[in-house]
């Protein structure tokens, strides 16, 4: 499938819990961040409407307009090691990304045309990189072990 090979899952080296990060901007959700909700709601429209296109570029652009969205929630979701990390992925070529979760630490999704991941993966090679593929079977943990 044309999105999954334009993905890139970044582990950002970075713990968090997310139970406090999301209690930090949960009981706002109902008041002053109800727009950024809406809005983000919004964008998921747009996306399926961009996949059902075909046009998947787009939607990588999509995913960086989320993430603005997104930080505005709370100033927990992001600091300044994800946001160097954002940064620098957007200049070594990836369309927009997604601090998936709470926010504060984890995974980074990120679009990255095909031949733009070697650059990205060896730029953040004190990161790393996830391999994955979609699947209708659910979520699998798969690893090789490796024997002396």
């Amino acid at each position: 499938m044309a999105l999954n090979e334009n993905l890139l899952l970044v582990y950002t080296g970075l713990g968090r819990t997310a139970q406090h990060i999301a209690k930090s901007y949960v009981n706002k959700l109902q008041g002053s961040k109800k727009k950024n909700i809406h809005e983000i709601i919004n964008l998921v429209h747009e996306g399926e409407k961009i996949l059902q296109n075909g046009n998947i570029s787009e939607f990588g652009r999509l995913l960086h307009e989320s993430w603005l969205v997104k930080k505005e929630l709370s100033s927990s979701i992001t600091n300044n090691s994800i946001d160097e990390i954002y940064n620098s992925a957007i200049n070594q070529g990836a369309l927009g990304g997604k601090l998936l979760g709470a926010g504060g630490g984890g995974f980074f999704l990120f679009y990255v045309p095909k031949f733009k991941q070697k650059k990205l993966i060896k730029y953040f090679k004190n990161l790393i990189s996830i391999p994955f593929n979609f699947s209708s079977t659910g979520s699998q943990i798969m690893f090789k072990s490796i024997k002396n």
